[in-house]
């Protein structure tokens, strides 16, 4: 099944996560990189960026004890309200409604994922061209939730596994849906650390 891209949050045994992976059909040429302590996505080929210009963005960025993963360039704003002191419940839906589903052929719903550590909560919410939905979960052992730009559009339990932001990158590439391309994890360990799956 082909459900596009996917942002989870939740914990990998007892270490808080937040992952994102990209599954493309369209332009499966990406990877994921680490640089200046966000996680992104880049095109291999630059020319991509000329054809859809949703193919490159930040996806995790990190807060101070909060992770903040996405599937386009609402990852900053979200971040950044955050950053000014916004509880990271309100800096997602705020994030989600300012930005929009894309608008591209497919109106492809805007997703994120917070995770905030001292608080012991994540957050999931997508936008769609027919509304908003964000929801709270508590961070307990083995117990993830993901959600899809496609047919897995409700925020539906995961289990993933991984010690090292890097493992749960790898384990979100893994995963049993079609077409993946590159996956990111930020994974906390005394402090949250970035990882990437390139295949």
């Amino acid at each position: 099944m082909y459900i596009g891209r996917i942002v989870a949050i939740g914990c990998s045994g007892e270490i808080p996560f937040a992952g994102y992976r990209v599954s493309s059909r369209s332009f499966p040429n990406r990877i994921a990189d680490i640089k200046g302590g966000v996680a992104l996505i880049v095109p291999k080929d630059a020319a991509d960026l000329l054809q859809n210009p949703y193919v490159s963005y930040n996806c995790i960025k990190i807060v101070g004890d909060v992770a903040v993963a996405s599937n386009g360039s609402h990852t900053d704003p979200i971040a950044e309200k955050i950053q000014l002191g916004y509880p990271p419940r309100d800096a997602l839906a705020l994030g989600l409604l300012t930005m929009d589903y894309e608008k591209d052929s497919y109106n492809t719903p805007r997703i994120a994922g917070v995770v905030d550590v001292s608080a012991d909560k994540g957050y999931l919410g997508i936008i769609k061209s027919d509304g908003l939905m964000v929801k709270e979960f508590g961070l307990k052992k083995d117990d993830a939730r993901f959600v899809a730009t496609y047919e897995r559009t409700d925020f539906e339990p995961l289990r993933i596994k991984g010690a090292t932001a890097g493992e749960i990158a790898r384990s979100m590439h893994g995963l049993d849906f079609e077409h993946p391309v590159c996956a990111a994890a930020a994974a906390w360990r005394d402090k949250f650390e970035l990882g990437v799956y390139n295949g």
